[in-house]
């Protein structure tokens, strides 16, 4: 192997080696892509992972638009020198998915694949446009208006910004509420319009009681995470109504029971009883996102957020 230890590595007739990369403190693997002599040389020289891309033919820096790159800590060479290893730091989640490793999919004795791994983000948040927005950027701005209903006293327009002024209400027992009113939109015992638009309806009022509750027990959104917790996967394999019915009514009886937590805790059980939700819409055909926008649409319509809206537009 020569002095820049690249002439020694078996490139393919295409001149590319395939790089497999792993997570230096987990040993997880994480993705596998192709190298050329210039990816590896910068790869070498400036300490970050570059690759080379088959489709857009031409070298790229992993992490250039979302910002999580991949710091190298080792790299090692396989004993017949054609293919490579590398041990990263990874900065964020590493898929252009969202998951924290492009292997986030089991396949199946019967051939079909199963999701097995969380989503750490919405690919519209990282590499959107803006003409659609992922989960975390409305559920900041969702977050956002009622953290400036609390931080301005708005009560005399505003039932909600005095709901979270008053020392002593029942903000935590309206959460436990709606859970069963939203168990029963499922199981057709709580009836409105129909079906779909009382799922919609119950599940909006869940996120917006729990948004209170976590407001007003100093909660942040990094706290509790909205965004992850309503990316529910269409294509992830789906629990019963029945089991959902009975998830959600033991969520209630749990909101109902122990109002009083510390905000970890607090975060925890909240962002649980979102995904609940995000699980009880996605089995119904709805996506979580259409209860964040239909609560930013109605925000939108009052007069006294528009500063707060037009503070995140010029923002």
């Amino acid at each position: 192997m020569s002095e820049d230890g690249i002439s020694g590595i078996e490139f393919g007739p295409d001149g590319l080696v395939p790089s497999v990369v792993r997570d230096a403190e987990s040993g997880e693997v994480l993705m596998t892509a192709f190298m050329n002599v210039d990816a590896l040389a910068k790869t070498r020289a400036s300490g970050f992972v570059h690759f080379w891309s088959r489709s857009r033919q031409r070298i790229w820096k992993k992490g250039e638009t979302s910002g999580h790159v991949q710091r190298v800590q080792a790299l090692y060479v396989n004993c017949d020198r054609n293919s490579l290893l590398l041990d990263v730091e990874q900065t964020g989640a590493v898929c252009h998915d969202g998951y924290p490793t492009c292997y986030y999919r089991r396949l199946e004795p019967d051939g079909t694949l199963t999701v097995v791994r969380d989503r750490w983000f919405d690919p519209a948040d990282v590499y959107g446009n803006g003409a659609n927005e992922g989960l975390g950027a409305l559920t900041k701005r969702q977050f956002g208006a009622y953290l400036f209903l609390r931080a301005n006293d708005l009560s005399a327009e505003s039932r909600t910004s005095s709901l979270l002024r008053q020392p002593d209400d029942q903000v935590t027992d309206r959460v436990a509420d709606e859970l069963d009113e939203l168990a029963g939109a499922i199981d057709g015992t709580h009836r409105h319009v129909d079906r779909r638009s009382d799922i919609v309806l119950e599940a909006g009022q869940v996120l917006y009681w729990l948004i209170l509750a976590c407001i007003r027990n100093d909660v942040r959104w990094n706290d509790l995470r909205p965004d992850r917790a309503l990316d529910i996967d269409a294509s992830a394999e789906q629990i019963t109504a029945r089991l959902l019915i009975e998830v959600l009514r033991q969520s209630r009886q749990s909101w109902r029971a122990s109002a009083d937590r510390s905000s970890p805790d607090f975060a925890a059980d909240a962002h649980a009883t979102l995904n609940v939700v995000a699980q009880a819409c996605v089995a119904s055909g709805i996506a979580p996102r259409e209860i964040v926008e239909r609560d930013l649409a109605e925000l939108r319509t009052r007069p006294y957020l528009q500063a707060y809206f037009d503070s995140v537009k010029s923002g």
